[in-house]
């Protein structure tokens, strides 16, 4: 039976990712975050009210009862981090965007450093590499032979955003486009309305327009579209299995999210995972899936199963 005691966990580096890791963890029961561990010239600085209580460090050396530490600085600063905290024998996670030949030296770099020092860590457990991966090597599986494109920032038109923005009611307004699974075309159109304006009116203003007839349309209103610009990312992964006996296989996988939130998530279910693996390096594709439920794997078996 999974533990109920939280797993304690140590943040290094409180930029973008670390803040948010440190907000996710204050939210959860089954972890608890032991200390912040920050450069010494910015270890003053103030923390929001939820996170007041929390010990702050400029070394992990210091902190004394965690679990692990989640590893949340720069990719050229990872392994430097890296080997200080192996070197107390303290687990770690870290989401150092490294691919391909670099990643795999990267790892079999930490490998060795874990194994000597006995303790376990999970590299690049972020969303690419991570998650992203993850998702690409099922795709392929269930694809053999196939070909996959990853398209990491979906199509901007400007001829339809420029329309978009000629809306009455519309302040502003962007027009994504993205290929649907049949081959056609997409247009996800997200508008920021002004004060008092009928957000259906606009919707089907915008739908009737002949620039978008014949198109399948998708209106979202949102409240700052600066900010939809700034943190949300897009992505679209398409795999095409061969033509064969076997059906033409096509598998799309479409989503735009805040990259630093999803980063985070994988982060803290990566920590969970860390208890009960061998010592020594792993990417998130190495674990068992089961093991990042943590103490939530009974549930999630039976909500997913």
């Amino acid at each position: 039976m999974p533990s109920s005691k939280p797993l304690h966990l140590a943040v290094v580096g409180y930029g973008r990712v670390g803040q948010v890791c440190a907000e996710l963890i204050s939210l959860l029961h089954d972890l608890s975050l032991a200390a912040l561990v920050r450069r010494t010239a910015s270890a003053g600085g103030k923390l929001p009210e939820t996170l007041r209580h929390v010990p702050v460090t400029t070394h992990i050396g210091r902190v004394r009862d965690i679990d692990a530490a989640l590893i949340c600085v720069p990719t050229n600063t990872v392994m430097e981090a890296a080997s200080q905290i192996l070197q107390h024998g303290i687990p770690i996670v870290e989401c150092a965007m490294l691919h391909g030949d670099a990643l795999h030296a990267h790892k079999e770099a930490i490998h060795r450093l874990a194994l000597h020092h006995h303790a376990t860590a999970i590299v690049g457990a972020g969303w690419d590499p991570g998650a992203l991966s993850v998702f690409r090597s099922w795709f392929a599986l269930l694809t053999p032979g196939g070909s996959t494109e990853t398209r990491h920032h979906t199509g901007i038109s400007l001829r339809h955003t420029t329309m978009a923005r000629s809306v009455t009611g519309v302040k502003d307004a962007l027009c994504a486009e993205v290929r649907a699974a049949d081959g056609k075309f997409q247009r996800y159109v997200y508008v920021e309305l002004e004060k008092g304006a009928d957000a259906d009116t606009i919707t089907q203003s915008i739908r009737v327009d002949p620039l978008f007839l014949g198109e399948d349309t998708q209106v979202f209103p949102v409240e700052s579209l600066a900010e939809l610009e700034q943190e949300g990312r897009g992505v679209v992964l398409d795999r095409r299995g061969p033509p064969g006996r076997f059906g033409h296989q096509h598998l799309l996988l479409e989503a735009r999210f805040d990259e630093t939130v999803l980063t985070a998530q994988v982060m803290l279910a990566a920590a969970r995972a860390l208890p009960g693996l061998e010592p020594g390096a792993y990417s998130l594709a190495d674990v068992p899936l089961g093991r990042l439920w943590g103490e939530r794997v009974e549930m999630a078996h039976r909500d997913w199963l």
